[in-house]
């Protein structure tokens, strides 16, 4: 019926919306913690300073791992999206996201080659990294390696949905306007130096929140953790490079 087929198609916006803000909020978060995240404080020397002393705690970290919840608000869709699971990341661009809920999906790339593993229709999705996401600044900061302060102006944040208590929130404004966020927030523990919490909101008035928890660095994360082995049986679909 014309309903059911409404409701499919939903349904299945839904799931693109939320494998693209899967992958778009990892590189996000792959580039805000292990990549150079010296920015342009806007004229603010106490805020130039922390930035500096945070920069310096990010650049003695080889690898780290966290538990992770992640809580996206999709308004057009009316809808909220929520997943949590494990993520590990490593110098230079290599990540690991395992999903424990609603579904356990993985997202696995070793700085070339990224692999999206749909568990509920058990299909594996390979691309290269940087065809990934078809968004102009998460492209800049995969080819850029994470050079934030050439996209984004920082400050403290005086309005942010957080209700943390000793910590920075720090806003990160686009030099340039952008269609996947409008600013992006980070809340950084003021004891640790450490980003516990990153705010993306989009020009449509979707916030997606991540949170991190039992954060572990220099652990000695092994680099075959970022080699991906699809499950027997399960479907491989290469997405084409562009013009390929």
């Amino acid at each position: 019926s014309r309903k059911a087929s409404r409701r499919i198609h939903r349904h299945r916006s839904i799931k693109r919306e939320g494998i693209k803000l899967r992958i778009l909020t990892l590189v996000f978060v792959l580039a805000l913690l292990l990549f150079d995240t010296r920015l342009m404080a806007t004229q603010d020397e106490d805020l130039d300073n922390l930035l500096n002393k945070i920069q310096a705690k990010y650049e003695r970290i080889n690898d780290f791992s966290s538990k992770f919840t992640q809580e996206a608000t999709v308004k057009a869709l009316n809808t909220v999206q929520r997943a949590q699971g494990d993520v590990w990341f490593k110098k230079p661009g290599k990540m690991r996201c395992n999903y424990s809920k609603p579904t356990k999906d993985e997202i696995v790339s070793n700085g070339i080659t990224i692999w999206f593993y749909n568990d509920e229709e058990k299909q594996v999705i390979e691309s290269s990294l940087s065809n990934a996401v078809d968004t102009a600044t998460a492209t800049t900061l995969i080819s850029g390696l994470g050079n934030l302060k050439n996209l984004f102006d920082a400050s403290f944040s005086t309005n942010h949905p957080g209700k943390e208590n000793n910590v920075y929130f720090i806003e990160l404004s686009p030099k340039a306007n952008s269609d996947e966020y409008s600013s992006v927030t980070i809340a950084v523990d003021k004891g640790s130096l450490m980003v516990n919490t990153i705010y993306l909101y989009d020009p449509f008035g979707n916030l997606t929140t991540v949170k991190l928890n039992d954060v572990r660095i220099n652990n000695g994360v092994p680099d075959s953790l970022f080699i991906f082995k699809a499950p027997e049986g399960v479907e491989t679909t290469k997405l084409p490079t562009p013009g390929g």
